[in-house]
């Protein structure tokens, strides 16, 4: 269930960051372009995104989290350092990954990469704060 929770957590953030950072306000618009609104980037993004960390997000932070739990011995900000690299570098592959079976090409692949490590980066510190905050209940 946390994990299902951190999925549904991250997609909304990730898209009101996404939608923020694409909207373009009114005074510098260009005349007869069409520019989506912040609410269609934010219906368009959690779309697309929220799938992705449903279908992607939860089985890969299951498999992260069973192969991490083997250094136990490391200390909290070792396997935290750890567990931050592993997210990112999975968001990066799931980023590139998606961006290939979606344009079918590697044009603006970097790009892709970064948004799928920031939303990892995203899915991972929502895992933390609820599991965190599950633990002091």
């Amino acid at each position: 269930m946390n994990r299902f929770l951190t999925a549904v957590f991250s997609s909304i953030c990730f898209a009101t960051l996404l939608a923020v950072v694409s909207y373009v306000p009114s005074t510098q618009r260009e005349p007869n372009i069409y520019y989506f609104s912040f609410l269609e980037t934010f219906i368009f993004v959690i779309l697309y995104a929220g799938s992705v960390f449903i279908l992607a997000g939860i089985p890969l932070s299951i498999l992260i989290d069973k192969l991490v739990g083997r250094y136990r011995n490391l200390s909290k900000w070792a396997l935290y350092l750890v567990k931050l690299g592993s997210y990112s570098f999975t968001g990066v592959v799931v980023g590139l990954l998606y961006f290939i079976m979606v344009f079918q090409n590697f044009k603006g692949v970097i790009s892709f990469s970064l948004y799928g490590c920031l939303a990892s980066n995203v899915y991972f510190h929502f895992l933390l704060l609820l599991t965190e905050r599950r633990t002091k209940d």
